[in-house]
């Protein structure tokens, strides 16, 4: 033979597994620090996510809130498995680790925030991570390196994207990295975390007085914030177009919809933040289902720029969230998304949307509808599952929506008295009519200010 088969399924050489590594206890003690973290930096994306303006932010964060929910949930089932029941989970392993949270909750704007949570937080996790992998012995503890491998992958990940956005937002605001007062902030931070032991608890916690602790609070908006480029807010979608408009045209009002799914988005983190005290299955499960309604948004926005045009121009509307977050308990806000989605289940609904799509002969069309109603029956089935034993019954749930659901039409129809109500004919006349949309061909550009026409 040329060679030989390597040993104990290539997991490590001999020689590696003869060395010692972390025991069980100091194994579910990391693993508890896990999963406290990755619960609260999913908490505070979501606690701050109407507030932020950039649309961009918004995409990362639906996706990095529900990778971190997720993420706690793996941790938190490795720990069942290793002589450790299912109890007390959600308790505060660490008070420094707790107070280092605090902290980053203090975050005063965006860019501290995702300095915050990305520069430090993350950085600091990832590092943790890679220690937990040298520390943990290869084969002995083989399925917790296994998880730790996997969300070290989703994290690094998530750092080169926070990366990125940071220098962006830099250059858009003329700052500088080292400026002074991110300096200080990131020094603030990385004191507090010092103080518990760093992520894994095993640093030595300087005998030094720890910096000021802010003790200003940051507000919760639950109204959706939108930056410059959206020149067109709105409350309400504008004229809907007529079921008896031609294929194509209704295809793109879709695509349209698809797009202004943020809003969507919006109104699940105000629930996720506000309604407090549910299992941690719920607020991994309304993560999931806020990442989908953001992925659904961006199939929207994939479909207007491979045309390209700018889909920043085209009029938005965030009263689907602003309402019910302002108006409404959490329970009854999510009863409120539950029965919008619920009602789409008909064969009119979601499943019309696919025969739409393929009545048109697009087939990217086809491809996003599809996963966008079998994404919608996990939804309706995610509310039930969560809004049934709180109003006691599908009927109360039933009875909730159809109280807020009038309401909720005459704000749309208020909006619909303003002027540019509708703007889709105009806008679909110059710049979608003529598209091919499996050609991938541009045309002029959509409209860079208001005061279009449309």
């Amino acid at each position: 033979m040329s060679g030989l088969i390597p040993p104990l399924a290539g997991v490590c050489s001999h020689a590696e597994g003869a060395r010692a590594g972390l025991g069980v206890d100091a194994t579910v003690d990391r693993l508890r620090r896990y999963v406290f973290l990755k619960k609260q930096t999913m908490r505070l994306m979501a606690e701050r996510f109407n507030g932020i303006a950039e649309w961009e932010i918004k995409g990362a964060f639906s996706l990095h809130l529900w990778q971190d929910a997720e993420h706690s949930t793996s941790f938190r089932l490795r720990i069942t498995e290793m002589r450790t029941p299912p109890h007390n989970l959600d308790w505060i392993p660490d008070p420094a680790l707790a107070e280092f949270v605090e902290q980053l909750r203090r975050a005063r704007d965006t860019l501290e925030l995702l300095v915050g949570l990305y520069e430090v937080t993350k950085e600091a996790f990832a590092g943790a991570l890679r220690a937990h992998l040298r520390d943990a012995h290869p084969l002995a503890d083989y399925p917790t390196r296994r998880l730790v491998r996997f969300v070290l992958l989703e994290e690094e990940e998530q750092l080169a994207w926070g990366r990125v956005a940071i220098t962006a937002l830099l250059q858009q605001q003329n700052r500088r990295a080292d400026d002074p007062a991110l300096v200080v902030w990131r020094a603030h931070l990385h004191a507090w975390l010092g103080a518990a032991g760093g992520v894994n608890g095993d640093a030595l916690r300087p005998a030094v007085p720890l910096p000021v602790p802010r003790s200003e609070t940051v507000a919760t908006t639950r109204i959706p914030q939108r930056d410059a480029r959206f020149s067109h807010v709105w409350a309400s979608r504008g004229v809907v177009p007529s079921p008896a408009s031609p294929v194509h045209e209704r295809i793109w009002w879709m695509m349209n919809v698809r797009l202004n799914e943020m809003h969507v988005a919006e109104l699940i983190a105000t629930v996720i933040a506000d309604w407090q005290g549910q299992p941690w299955d719920f607020y991994r499960e309304l993560a999931r289902h806020l990442w989908d309604e953001t992925r659904h948004c961006m199939l929207g926005e994939i479909a207007f720029a491979s045309q390209g045009i700018d889909f920043t121009k085209i009029p938005t509307h965030t009263g689907f969230a602003e309402y019910p977050n302002t108006r409404l308990s959490a329970p009854e806000r999510y009863a409120f998304l539950w029965g919008i989605e619920q009602g789409l289940m008909v064969k009119s609904g979601k499943q019309a949307e696919v025969a739409l799509a393929r009545a048109g002969g697009d087939e990217r069309a086809i491809i996003f509808q599809d996963f966008d109603w079998a994404d919608e029956v996990l939804h309706a089935q995610i509310g039930r599952r969560w809004l049934e034993p709180h109003f006691e019954g599908r009927d109360k749930m039933g009875e909730v929506y159809d109280k807020i659901r009038p309401a909720y039409d005459q704000m749309k129809e208020d909006d619909l008295t303003k002027p540019g109500r509708n703007w889709w004919p105009a806008f679909y006349e110059k710049y979608l009519r003529h598209k091919d949309p499996h050609s991938g061909q541009t045309g002029p550009s959509a409209p860079t200010s208001a005061g279009t026409g449309y």
